[in-house]
């Protein structure tokens, strides 16, 4: 058998025992050149009946030693978009990232967190509707040496922060 080809059966934890899943080992660098690299998982064009269905999924993972040195590297030249949601409405690419983009469908979340309890630690959250930051038990500072302005309504009420000063506007101002 090639040992490039492995059968996983049902005892080994993974694929059907008809066909055989391609493994790729090496013990140095890999790599695949070329203009354009595309991964895609697809469906199975031919699925064993009865057969529990699984998601389509890719994994980029740099475990590491000792899991805890691993790194994974993305860098475009002019930019980098992330998209999830039903195609066509999100496509893949546009010609005019330029930059970083993270662009979710309008039922979707994204959540920044740094560390593994939320409960203490910072997140940025958007949901349908909500805009969540939280310092945790840090600071938030918003700062900016021109002008910070918060409003709601399309500026029915806002509070803006200048050098200058502090404008409060708003049909009603409670100062408690």
């Amino acid at each position: 058998m090639d040992p490039d080809i492995l059968k996983m059966g049902g005892g080994s934890g993974g694929g059907d025992d008809d066909g055989p899943n391609i493994i790729k080992t090496a013990e140095c660098s890999y790599q695949i050149a070329a203009n354009q690299v595309v991964l895609l998982t697809k469906p199975p064009t031919d699925p064993n009946p009865g057969a529990k269905p699984v998601p389509n999924v890719i994994t980029i993972l740099a475990a590491g030693n000792e899991l805890i040195d691993g790194n994974v590297d993305v860098r475009g030249s002019k930019g980098v978009r992330i998209t999830t949601g039903p195609p066509p409405l999100l496509p893949v690419k546009s010609d005019s990232t330029d930059g970083v983009e993270i662009i979710v469908s309008e039922t979707q979340n994204v959540t920044v967190q740094r560390g593994l309890m939320p409960t203490i630690d910072q997140s940025i959250t958007m949901t349908p509707g909500n805009i969540t930051i939280d310092g945790g038990v840090g600071t938030v500072t918003i700062q900016s040496m021109m002008e910070i302005k918060l409003s709601v309504a399309g500026g029915v009420s806002s509070i803006t922060l200048t050098p200058a000063g502090v404008i409060i506007k708003g049909p009603l101002v409670m100062i408690n």
